[in-house]
């Protein structure tokens, strides 16, 4: 962050506060505790794999505070993951992208202070339908700045947030958040630096009651009898993006050892490299034809996904299944930035990452891999993706299974 943008930060924390819609009536009292907080508000804007990751707060929001209603603004192009959770009580859309479109699946983001006032709108209706917002978490999610900046936003200054904060300076405890971890306990910290208590951080996913049988509906019906590799070939920004055609020389050698079928999942800006893996090998082809609870159900019912840095990882790793993720991110990159494996790997699921050696001509002054085309993930070998898939799926097949090349 340039220095100047850096020092007018509490200058326009202090306009962008007081210009925001208000989301409690004027006069009224902000809640001096947590016992006393009656309406929670989260605000996410990231896309499928970061909402997944916010599951877990989501969570332990509620299971600290019960009776309080918690009011979630997402970004509308992940509804799907939230949809069915239980513990949101009510679920408010906002476009926070301009259209996406070739490459650029997720399209651009709009400016800062447009999403933050639209969220301010969005909630203060929803304040004056229900009751008024006490709390508001994020949207600072992504990548603060430092420790502090989850809570250095004018929407979270707008709830009770910074008293609970004063409050715990003053007694002594911990409000800094290690920024340098996985993203779900560094998720997680924040909460503990307001004052709650979380007892659990693994990963929930929660389709829809017919998302199953839809599913079941999608697959051969002989897969139970099979093992199956779902493979997802897309992903939001293109340098992630290792080849279909690879994926399939992947897939092709799988089912020369293992007789495994292969799914393809995943949105329609994955076609045109789930064509490339069709021109390897035959697979039963799921891409855009699935909502995000569809395609969970399907990952749940395969025994291994394989796919590019992108959000069906993580939804598998919420219902349970193992992953191999092509990584962009080189081994010598830093290991904090945005994209690295040590802060997105597949959470509390069985992994394995494969991604370049080094940074290569073009990256080697960059923290990670920052072209606008497949570059650095072009490194990663056909058989080391293999060697790592080979690893997971073949201790869960029956004895014999491997080598069986008929």
């Amino acid at each position: 962050m340039p220095w100047g943008s850096f020092l007018l930060r509490p200058l326009r924390r202090l306009v962008g506060t007081a210009v925001l819609p208000r989301l409690r009536p004027r006069g009224s009292h902000r809640p001096d505790s947590l016992s006393d907080v009656q309406h929670v508000a989260v605000v996410h804007w990231d896309n499928l794999g970061d909402a997944v990751l916010l599951l877990p707060v989501l969570r332990e929001i509620k299971r600290n505070l019960p009776a309080a209603q918690l009011t979630l603004v997402h970004n509308a192009k992940t509804a799907g993951v939230f949809e069915h959770c239980p513990h949101v009580d009510v679920r408010i859309p906002q476009d926070v992208q301009s259209p996406g479109k070739g490459s650029d699946p997720h399209g651009t983001p709009f400016g800062s202070r447009r999403l933050q006032f639209e969220a301010a709108r969005l909630l203060r209706s929803a304040a004056r339908s229900t009751s008024a917002v006490d709390l508001v978490i994020g949207p600072d999610w992504l990548d603060p700045v430092w420790g502090s900046s989850f809570f250095d936003n004018a929407l979270f200054r707008k709830g009770c947030g910074p008293s609970l904060l004063a409050g715990r300076v003053a007694a002594g405890l911990p409000t800094v958040v290690e920024i340098q971890q996985h993203h779900v306990p560094r998720h997680l910290a924040s909460l503990l630096a307001l004052g709650l208590e979380v007892h659990d951080d693994h990963l929930d996913f929660w389709a829809g009651p017919d998302d199953a049988s839809t599913a079941a509906q999608l697959l051969p019906v002989d897969m139970r009898e099979r093992p199956t590799v779902a493979v997802a070939v897309g992903a939001g920004m293109a340098r992630r993006r290792w080849p279909g055609g690879r994926f399939g020389q992947v897939v092709s050698e799988l089912v020369k050892r293992f007789d495994c079928r292969v799914v393809l999942v995943g949105g329609d800006d994955a076609r045109r490299e789930a064509d490339h893996v069709h021109d390897v090998v035959s697979a039963v082809d799921l891409v855009g034809r699935t909502s995000v609870g569809q395609m969970a159900e399907v990952l749940r019912r395969s025994d291994l996904l394989i796919g590019n840095d992108s959000g069906p990882v993580h939804v598998a790793a919420a219902v349970g299944t193992a992953s191999v993720v092509v990584s962009a991110h080189p081994v010598d990159g830093f290991p904090w930035v945005v994209n690295s494996p040590m802060r997105y790997h597949p959470w509390r699921a069985e992994h394995s990452v494969v991604r370049p050696g080094r940074r290569i001509e073009g990256c080697v002054d960059s923290p990670t891999c920052t072209e606008g085309v497949p570059h650095c993930v072009l490194s990663v070998d056909v058989d080391e993706v293999i060697e790592a898939s080979v690893a997971l799926l073949g201790p869960t097949l029956p004895t014999g299974r491997e080598g069986d090349r008929s």
